[in-house]
């Protein structure tokens, strides 16, 4: 069976790592298409939290720990990388409404048995030391969570797929899906190109409608075109800051975490407004100062400077939930906002369904279910 995967983000290439490994079934031959370089797209650019942190839906929090658990298990198979942080995660509350939330979010969780628990500033002081939290405020441990700098993840996965047959073919966008009747057949390339295949996976996160709509198959995500789209946000990196931060610190007005090279990774959910495609330059560069100067209360003695402002596209499917499944004979699409956690247990899923067993973890998230708005 000829599978060809568009897209080598997170999602794409955990998913031809799996391919390349399959437990059973029949032999694939898998090819794998990306416009740029694995992981250069929004996978390398956003915050990458690995959570379950959300008790609202208790189905998809249950979806979400399983691909946490995942995650430890894949990283154990690459002997502990540098691009899998199991770090957990401090969060605090400083006003009584914020207060009462967390205290309710905290017990909700541990009810659903995920590791969740109140903390004294004490024990925060030891988790992260060079952090300042309010005297007063109430702080919460999430002992389970991690975060993962995911150009690296996607591009270690890409590369075993690679060494385990699978074709890489790199700096060529697919442009359309090809088609024979109701039946995808493969894609075109940007540089003329046609690639065939029995079996073609959409996994080209914010790309996939276009490339969808190629064929006349539509996916309900929220448009990043729009004005005042949230599916951009924005991801600011520091210069070196060695151990200014452990793990993840989700404190008011600010997301942050080690970075890659050393620094520091933060976002800021009120500091995205506006930024969406004609967000100038200069809007960018001040988000980004903003965002050190939050990140300058976080950590007192932070002495690092911005190295980079990027603006993520998050592929956001209109109700939050993932979007998998067949959509045309010949045609599987895997789009998630939630790639960063989700990847490892979605490629072990969809591997089962396209060797013709079908999951029931997944029938929820089918893209053509109801529109819950009508």
């Amino acid at each position: 069976m000829r599978v060809l995967v568009v897209g080598a983000g997170i999602i794409g290439a955990a998913l031809a790592d799996r391919l390349t490994r399959p437990a059973s079934g029949a032999p694939v031959r898998v090819t794998v298409v990306e416009a740029e370089a694995p992981g250069a797209g929004t996978s390398g650019t956003s915050y990458a939290w690995i959570n379950a942190n959300d008790p609202a839906d208790p189905a998809y929090h249950r979806f979400r720990t399983a691909a946490m658990s995942a995650w430890r298990d894949l990283a154990a198979g690459f002997g502990d990388p540098a691009w899998y942080r199991p770090s957990g995660n401090v969060t605090w509350a400083a006003d009584d409404g914020a207060r009462e939330r967390l205290a309710g979010r905290v017990a909700r969780l541990s009810g659903l048995g995920y590791a969740a628990d109140l903390i004294t500033s004490d024990r925060f002081r030891r988790l992260e030391p060079h952090a300042a939290a309010p005297p007063d405020a109430l702080i919460a441990h999430y002992p389970g969570e991690a975060h993962l700098h995911g150009g690296p993840a996607a591009r270690a996965l890409a590369l075993r797929a690679r060494d385990s047959g699978a074709e890489l073919v790199t700096g060529r966008r697919a442009v359309r899906l090809n088609t024979g009747g109701d039946r995808v057949t493969g894609v075109r390339l940007d540089d003329g190109r046609d690639l065939d295949a029995d079996l073609t996976v959409c996994a080209a996160g914010r790309h996939s409608p276009a490339l969808l709509a190629t064929a006349g198959v539509g996916l309900p995500v929220v448009d990043p075109s729009e004005p005042g789209s949230a599916a951009p946000c924005l991801v600011a990196t520091t210069s070196p800051a060695q151990g200014a931060l452990n793990g993840l610190v989700h404190a008011p007005g600010l997301s942050a975490r080690p970075a890659e090279n050393g620094g520091l990774v933060l976002e800021a959910d009120d500091l995205d407004a506006g930024i969406d495609e004609s967000a100038s330059p200069a809007l960018i560069q001040e988000a980004g100062r903003e965002l050190l100067a939050r990140a300058r209360a976080l950590v007192p003695a932070l002495t690092a400077e911005v190295a980079e402002v990027r603006r993520c596209v998050r592929p956001l499917p209109v109700d939050g939930y993932p979007l998998i499944g067949f959509q045309r004979p010949g045609l599987y699409t895997a789009v998630t906002h939630s790639g960063i956690t989700l990847a490892p247990h979605l490629a072990a899923l969809v591997a089962e369904e396209i060797a013709g067993r079908p999951s029931p973890e997944l029938a929820p998230y089918r893209p053509d279910r109801p529109d819950p708005a009508l």
